[in-house]
């Protein structure tokens, strides 16, 4: 554990010893998930997530929940996280989740929020610290990675960046940011939520500190008129590059001038044992052409990229054995066009088209313990990979 790790966890071990003197409501979980997994030749990190073609037995996730009141108007939050990022070894310890939060108006959900807290954006942000998720794989929007670098820019296939670079996701795949957030439930039913934030960076990039003077806003808005249906919309904009020695070419004024936008909807059904989820997400980057020694690279196509991701999902419960259930989730990720600045008829795509199915089924055998088996199927229309993925895996909440 490293010292701002360390100087963290004393800050948060410190308001929850308060929060016990004061209110003696400290609350202690975790959740933790533990696979048995077999990939295909071609799996890798980038890939599909998962470490190569041989049998692996390791915990993907491991998180620590930490909670307090300090009054009737404060609390604190905390996760402590370890994880398999790069596929290949444990992370350190780390906070992903370490946020202080007020309620300024009595007997309202109104929350102003300030640190680090999950990403509101998509309708994974309420599974991604919970074992009530179906499926094993996160979705082609949060783990597929492009070729699109937040130090280097737009990387394309002339030029031979190194076995170290690795592209961004549409959402970074943690799902946690740092920032400023103020969120409400509207209603008694819930009809109306949200949540807004003021981050460090857009959704697609996570920066420890500020990076640059403009904040990124990223903020997600969900309609319940029903207790059967839900309407979701998130959206995100700001700067997403780092500034690294490989980008020292560009001015501060640059580098925050690239900006990522990120836009997505989602919408969800349920009737008696069937649920079903389907999600658009759309994503813009302006990024600059930097080759492998970082000179800027002058070239005939405008400075943006743009992906697409369609997914749908169907889970249905089994009424014959309780707590059993089985799904199928289709998606697809859309390259855009890279337009030649000199044309209006030239274009090119700047990546592949890729196509995921997930199989699974799984039964709970505790309140908060979930059995899931699953098998991912993919197909892209570049170079084709042998990147299937089975996964048995055991997810506890405590």
């Amino acid at each position: 554990m490293n010292f701002r790790t360390c100087f963290a966890f004393i800050i948060v071990s410190i308001f929850s010893l308060y929060a016990s003197a004061a209110m003696g409501q400290v609350q202690i979980g975790g959740l933790a998930d533990f696979e048995i997994r077999k990939g295909g030749s071609d799996s890798s990190p980038y890939v599909n997530q998962t470490p190569n073609e041989n049998w692996s037995v390791y915990t993907p996730y491991l998180r620590l929940f930490l909670g307090g009141n300090i009054s009737d108007k404060w609390f604190v939050s905390a996760a402590l996280q370890a994880d398999y990022y790069d596929g290949k070894q444990l992370s350190p310890v780390f906070f992903s989740v370490m946020n202080i939060n007020y309620l300024p108006i009595s007997n309202s959900d109104f929350t102003i929020t300030a640190g680090r807290f999950v990403t509101p954006y998509g309708a994974y942000s309420n599974r991604v610290l919970s074992s009530e998720n179906p499926f094993v794989h996160l979705p082609l929007s949060h783990a597929s990675g492009l070729p699109i670098s937040k130090t280097r820019g737009t990387l394309y296939s002339q030029v031979d960046y190194g076995d170290d670079i690795t592209g961004l996701t549409m959402v970074y795949q943690r799902m946690y940011t740092q920032g400023l957030m103020i969120g409400n439930r509207l209603g008694d039913s819930g009809w109306l939520s949200y949540n807004l934030a003021a981050t460090l960076a857009a959704a697609s990039s996570h920066f420890e500190y500020g990076e640059h003077m403009t904040p990124a806003i990223t903020g997600r808005v969900v309609l319940q008129p029903v207790i059967w249906g839900s309407l979701g919309l998130s959206l995100s904009h700001g700067s997403y590059m780092k500034r690294d020695d490989i980008n020292i070419s560009l001015t501060d004024n640059e580098l925050e001038g690239y900006k990522k936008t990120l836009f997505g909807t989602d919408m969800e059904l349920s009737y008696h044992y069937f649920t079903f989820l389907a999600s658009y997400n759309w994503s813009k980057w302006e990024a600059p052409y930097l080759d492998s020694v970082g000179t800027s690279i002058s070239r005939l196509w405008e400075d943006e990229v743009q992906v697409h991701h369609i997914s749908s999902e169907l889970v249905m419960d089994f009424p014959f054995l309780p707590g059993a259930y089985a799904g199928i989730r289709a998606e697809r990720l859309i390259s855009g066009d890279l337009k030649n600045s000199q044309s209006t008829y030239n274009y090119e795509q700047w990546t592949y088209d890729r196509d995921r199915i997930e199989f699974t089924t799984g039964i709970k055998l505790e309140r908060n313990v979930l059995l899931k088996a699953s098998y991912l199927y993919s197909t892209n229309s570049g170079t084709e990979l042998d990147d299937n993925v089975f996964t048995l895996q055991l997810s506890a909440g405590f």
